[in-house]
């Protein structure tokens, strides 16, 4: 009977390993997001200035995308939920979180925080509700985790259509 037990458990860690996805969480302004880590090219902590960043010959677009989401509003430090990783909370270091599309591409996201990694199963995410969508305008940003006691939402970007996006409008 052990041996049945021993394989039954190592293909329900199989199984269970292959609905959980890793994420890179970061902030903008008043929110949390997150992309694919496979999607991430590269993370660049900001100083004092933004760099020009170049690939394969191409200037990499950077992209303010909290002003994009949440216009000109002002960060109020008191409403920022807090996102707490392996014990420790996410400080509030701009980054500069560099995107790729499956082609390619790449589009630079300026980040109110360093990011930080995530596991997350495909049953945490929802559909992303009308109001959001409806303030947001996008549709780069179909999915959302629900708040809990230990995280808030996190709101789920689709890489490719975001970098797709980003680029055509420039």
């Amino acid at each position: 009977m052990p041996a049945i037990s021993s394989l039954r458990s190592q293909r329900l860690s199989e199984f269970k390993s292959d609905t959980e996805k890793q994420y890179i969480a970061f902030r903008l302004r008043l929110a949390w997001f997150i992309l694919p880590i496979d999607a991430i090219y590269r993370v660049i902590p900001l100083e004092k200035h933004i760099p020009q960043l170049t690939f394969a010959g191409q200037k990499v677009v950077i992209v303010d995308l909290g002003k994009l989401l949440f216009g000109q509003s002002k960060n109020q430090s008191g409403k920022i939920p807090q996102l707490i990783a392996n014990g420790a909370v996410i400080p509030s270091k701009p980054s500069l979180i560099v995107v790729r599309s499956d082609t390619d591409k790449l589009v630079g996201v300026l980040s109110n925080s360093q990011p930080a990694l995530q596991k997350i199963t495909q049953n945490q995410l929802v559909p992303l509700p009308l109001t959001y969508s409806q303030n947001w305008k996008v549709d780069y940003i179909n999915y959302m985790t629900l708040p809990s006691q230990d995280a808030p939402s996190l709101f789920a970007i689709d890489n490719n259509l975001f970098v797709n996006r980003m680029i055509s409008s420039q």
